[in-house]
């Protein structure tokens, strides 16, 4: 039960991502480009998370222990920001659902050469001829979404 928890969760990630791809490819409209529209969105986001913080009122972080994590671990931040301002860019020009496609395209990909190398402290989960179809499918499907 609790894995299906969790893929429901995903599944509304990713509903909640396609729709964000397009509200700030229409917000750099008004804000003057991807970046601008990127920077707002984030702006919202921390506040929002701020105020999360301030009404569930968790422990503190222990300074010291945040301290001794890799550097890589700050990356979040960079890729995450990356991505909203590449979604602002291309969802007005390419369309919600070639983005989407190409993101889940392109995320599969990564996750399944991740997996193989065990990344980020991840279990290894070996490539497999049935993840690489399974690769060449949703590549195809980005491509009949484009071109149809």
């Amino acid at each position: 039960m609790t894995s299906l928890i969790f893929v429901m969760a995903g599944l509304l990630s990713g509903a909640i991502f396609a729709a964000q791809g397009a509200i700030n490819g229409r917000l750099a409209a008004f804000a003057g480009g991807p970046l601008v529209a990127a920077l707002i969105s984030f702006s919202v986001g921390w506040l929002s998370l701020a105020a999360l913080i301030l009404l569930s009122r968790p422990q503190a972080p222990n300074s010291s222990v945040i301290a001794t994590a890799p550097p890589w671990v700050y990356l979040g931040g960079l890729i995450g920001a990356t991505g909203v301002a590449l979604a602002a860019l291309s969802v007005p020009r390419i369309g919600i659902a070639t983005w989407v496609g190409a993101l889940i395209a392109g995320q599969l990909m990564a996750s399944i050469w991740l997996d193989h190398l065990g990344a980020f402290g991840q279990e290894v989960r070996e490539i497999t001829p049935g993840r690489i179809a399974g690769m060449i499918c949703l590549a195809l499907g980005v491509w009949l979404i484009r071109r149809y």
